[in-house]
């Protein structure tokens, strides 16, 4: 076992920084790694929502990172189905633009409340 106590202060200091830096390195090399077709990105929506989109899907849906976003303090969920992907195709983009879902928040719940074709910029 290493005494650092009995090491010279300059060698003591540098197996100090060595050690801080390889262990920030190591942190910091399992940040980024989440796949970008990612099921948890809709494990993390409400079960309702996530129900509505599983039934849609036809199977194990993926989404990317935009697939939902939140507005109003996550009253309403957007749903962008431009980064939806499924194991049965899918189909929600048309020469209209792709499918986008708005969902509002009623207590415990989400109601689907507009269900519109749109460019994937909105």
């Amino acid at each position: 076992m290493l005494n650092i106590r009995t090491l010279n202060p300059g060698i003591a200091a540098a197996l100090l920084s060595l050690i801080i830096t390889s262990q920030a390195f190591g942190r910091g090399s399992q940040v980024g790694h989440d796949d970008p077709w990612n099921p948890e990105h809709i494990d993390q929506l409400p079960l309702n929502v996530r129900n509505a989109v599983t039934h849609m899907c036809g199977g194990m849906p993926r989404a990317a990172h935009y697939f939902a976003t939140y507005l109003d303090n996550s009253r309403i969920i957007r749903l962008h189905f431009e980064h939806l992907h499924c194991d049965h195709g899918g189909g929600f983009c048309n020469s209209a633009g792709c499918l986008h879902q708005e969902y509002l928040s009623t207590g415990s719940q989400y109601r689907l409340i507009k269900s519109y074709y749109g460019r994937g910029n909105d």
